[in-house]
């Protein structure tokens, strides 16, 4: 599959319009609708409804456009990977995680790994809590970082086990504009007045079933909403426009001057756990250490 014809697709998805990727991409018009009329005939399927001066998917466009999403994506973090590889070496560890909140957890133990191996190669992926399981039971990763919370991080019978990392508590982010934010645990009852926000950068089920399982009381699944980037989380929360979740220990609390963090009243099972997932049989020293610098390593100003 042409692989500059799936990028064109994207942007056109983007755009909703072949004249404004042409125009972008300083093409005519004409070459772009070639290109996806030549897409549209190597699958065999029609992608788009075309109207006057608007375009839009077909269902089996949408279909095809997440994939087309994760093939530009695999390739184009492939081809980053591969040209990290400059200088050969026998030492190469490769490490996954899911969300920007164990990503100091995880800096501050790589990063002293390097500084014991000079001529350590990592390769570090960000994903959903699927797609890294999936690589690590697949050989594409050594490890990944997961969260235990309302559910376990893997399902019975799989070929991996969890290693717990770190543990604390799950607690929801409040605005200090919001009358809430002054009392010392947030009432269950007050979590239907706002949307509740969970991070993930892919689109996932899994935290959505953690947070749903882990929080029973919840009744109205689509209150529940997953935004894509952390900023967004939080910039929304501060302005009062949702509450959202927020692991304990692995995001700085202590300075916020928008947002406050309590704790769920009455609700025993907020607890979370951090947890690395690889293979059962997986054994090399450097997993070892980073397992061990993991669990040592999390003081991230709570």
């Amino acid at each position: 599959m042409d692989f500059d014809r799936l990028q064109t697709f994207l942007k056109v998805v983007q755009y909703g319009s072949f004249q404004q990727v042409a125009a972008h991409e300083y093409r005519s018009q004409r070459t772009v609708s070639k290109q996806m009329a030549q897409l549209e005939n190597e699958l065999q399927v029609t992608l788009f409804e075309r109207g006057h001066n608007k375009i839009q998917l077909t269902p089996q466009g949408r279909l095809f456009w997440a994939s087309a999403q994760d093939i530009v994506n695999n390739y184009t973090s492939a081809l980053t990977e591969l040209q990290q590889f400059k200088t050969p070496t026998n030492q190469v560890l490769r490490v996954g995680y899911f969300s920007a909140f164990e990503q100091q957890l995880l800096l501050n133990a790589l990063y002293t790994l390097k500084q014991r191996y000079a001529n350590l190669q990592l390769v570090i992926r960000q994903g959903s809590n699927e797609h890294l399981t999936q690589q690590v039971m697949d050989g594409a990763l050594d490890l990944a970082l997961s969260i235990s919370y309302g559910r376990p991080a893997i399902t019975a019978g799989t070929r991996l086990t969890a290693v717990p990392l770190y543990h604390n508590q799950m607690v929801i982010g409040v605005s200090r504009l919001n009358p809430l934010s002054k009392l010392s645990e947030l009432p269950p009852s007050s979590l239907t007045t706002l949307p509740i926000l969970y991070y993930s950068p892919e689109s996932s089920t899994f935290l959505l079933e953690s947070f749903l399982a882990s929080t029973p009381l919840m009744q109205n699944h689509d209150q529940i909403r997953r935004v894509t980037s952390a900023e967004q989380m939080h910039l929304l929360v501060a302005l009062n426009q949702a509450f959202a979740f927020y692991p304990a220990g692995l995001v700085p609390m202590s300075h916020d001057e928008q947002v406050v963090y309590l704790p769920i009243a009455d609700e025993a099972r907020q607890g979370y756990e951090i947890v690395a997932l690889l293979t059962k049989h997986a054994s090399q020293p450097l997993i070892d250490e980073l397992i061990g610098l993991l669990r040592g390593g999390h003081s991230t100003g709570a």
